[in-house]
């Protein structure tokens, strides 16, 4: 089915009627085919008096049950796919857009994604009727309504564009490609790492992975080094002082053979489908960049990992989602991105030797190459090529996490703004309102939560329940999404926000020349 063996899932040989249903309505089509083998990846069909188009979408339909790895039983489920050609005239493969597994959770989720959507809409509604307050009094306040109107205007849009995004088509494209991890002190988490990047179900021949100790003082380095027995493609380097994540990022860069480039964080787990699918967008030579989906691994005992997890699902399914729409997602993740190699080389010299306001630039390493990115290419979200990343476990390292990333945003906010303008206007304009909110919201809270209340009036209830239905909203996605049984631990994010979270901006902007919290 593809020119190179990727995936190695064991297939069931069938032999029985099914059928294939092709077209849109009204112009659907149901062929008569029989089922020859099946994987979770695809299957083998053989159509007779029919001709099916390559690339055409098209659901099968079997007949009767077969079973596949786990006591999976296909027969139950429709399974959507692409339709690719084999070397018998009247055979085909159906490469499913979606492994089985992912497909049956799917279908299995639909009537928990239902009343979960019933719930967004009904958020949704509310947060309009809400805001009709800011119109009703906009003369009497202009400034504050015109405040609230956007803030809702912006979280609602987010939304609707996010349930526009559609996952990059899978092309069947394997170029060679190149990982790249750099690690400090990671030895708990780095063999894993690697050992996940080799399970991957891609060409053995055509990736390679790069394992870069930066000065650990732990056993990293005799981690890493001793898999390179078992792994051929695998390559480590060592750097006997600490030189920081963007020398050995860029190191890795200087030293791959791959066409793309894959960044990856030393304590992230990518699933096996998901190498296979962050390339395949760059079969268009106007994408540099592609940000993958980090999902942020929920431990037991970890209140902040639930938390994190859910405001991480937003960031990405929502927020890039929305981005994406526009080739415009503004900052690829360090945990799970991928990169057209020979861009970063152009940009690497500059990137590498980054300075603001007079002091060297070692944190958002991330969003700062994302920007040279889009200087010149698209960037785009792949929300199934999926990894896991460990997040903070206690509250000084979170609060740290939280700086480093706002005295990012902080200092790349000043390079976006000069090349946004050039993207697609609603991603322009999402963009500088994002912003606008951003710095103004601690003064919002002041005003609603502290002045107010000293002033001796009850106006910041209104704000309260603005910001409560907000979170609640945005978590909802997450639960629509996930069904996760624990999608309401985003909410306390919205208190953290507005106690601490919110104010961090301006300490992050006032000292974002002090590097001693940048990465590594």
């Amino acid at each position: 089915m593809l020119s190179h063996e990727r995936r190695r899932y064991p297939r069931t040989g069938y032999d029985d009627a099914a059928s294939i249903v092709i077209g849109q309505w009204p112009h659907r089509q149901t062929v008569e085919c029989r089922l020859r083998d099946v994987s979770d990846i695809g299957a083998s069909i053989e159509v007779k008096d029919f001709v099916l188009g390559m690339g055409e979408t098209a659901t099968l339909r079997v007949k009767a049950k077969a079973n596949l790895n786990k006591g999976v039983q296909v027969g139950i489920y429709p399974l959507t796919g692409i339709v690719v050609r084999n070397s018998v005239p009247t055979h085909y493969g159906l490469r499913f857009s979606a492994t089985v597994p992912e497909q049956i959770r799917n279908i299995a989720a639909r009537p928990r994604k239902i009343l979960m959507g019933i719930g967004i809409a009904v958020l949704a509604a509310t947060i309009c009727i809400f805001k009709i307050r800011n119109l009703d009094s906009f003369w009497y306040t202009p400034l504050l309504a015109a405040y609230g109107l956007l803030a809702a205007a912006f979280v609602l849009s987010r939304a609707v564009l996010s349930l526009m995004y559609r996952h990059p088509k899978d092309l069947g494209f394997t170029p060679t490609v190149s990982i790249v991890i750099t690690a400090k002190n990671e030895e708990t988490h780095i063999a894993d790492t690697i050992h996940h990047c080799f399970q991957s179900r891609y060409p053995r021949d055509r990736f390679e992975v790069i394992a870069i100790d930066d000065g650990s003082t732990d056993g990293t380095w005799q981690a890493m080094s001793a898999l390179e027995t078992r792994y051929p493609y695998l390559k480590t380097f060592r750097f006997e002082k600490n030189k920081g994540k963007r020398h050995g990022m860029a190191f890795g860069a200087e030293q791959a053979s791959g066409e793309i480039l894959v960044y990856l964080d030393s304590d992230s787990f990518v699933e096996p489908e998901a190498l296979y699918r962050i390339v395949q967008p760059f079969l268009d030579r106007r994408i540099g960049a592609v940000s993958g989906h980090t999902l942020a691994i929920e431990e037991e005992n970890n209140f902040i990992s639930k938390m994190e997890a859910a405001r991480y699902y937003v960031s990405h399914r929502v927020m890039k989602a929305a981005e994406s729409i526009f080739g415009a997602v503004t900052c690829c993740p360090g945990a799970f991105s991928a990169y057209r190699r020979s861009t970063v080389l152009r940009v690497l010299p500059v990137w590498l030797n980054q300075r603001f306001l007079g002091t060297a630039a070692t944190f958002g390493d991330d969003r700062s190459l994302t920007n040279y990115i889009l200087r010149t290419h698209r960037v785009i979200y792949h929300a199934g090529a999926r990894c896991a990343t460990y997040v903070p476990d206690t509250w000084g390292k979170f609060w740290r996490q939280q700086l480093r990333w706002k005295k990012s945003w902080a200092r790349e906010t000043t390079v976006a703004v000069r090349l946004m303008h050039r993207k697609h206007p609603i991603a322009a304009v999402s963009y500088y309102a994002g912003i606008f909110l951003a710095v103004l919201s601690p003064l919002m809270v002041v005003r609603a939560l502290i002045y107010m209340p000293l002033a001796g009036h009850a106006a910041c209830w209104p704000y309260v329940m603005g910001v409560f239905l907000t979170y609640t909203f945005f978590c909802s996605f997450y639960g629509y999404h996930t069904q996760s049984k624990t999608w309401y631990y985003g909410l306390a994010f919205a208190f953290l926000y507005l106690s601490i979270l919110c104010f961090q901006n301006y300490y992050a902007i006032l000292t974002v020349r002090r590097n001693h919290w940048g990465t590594r």
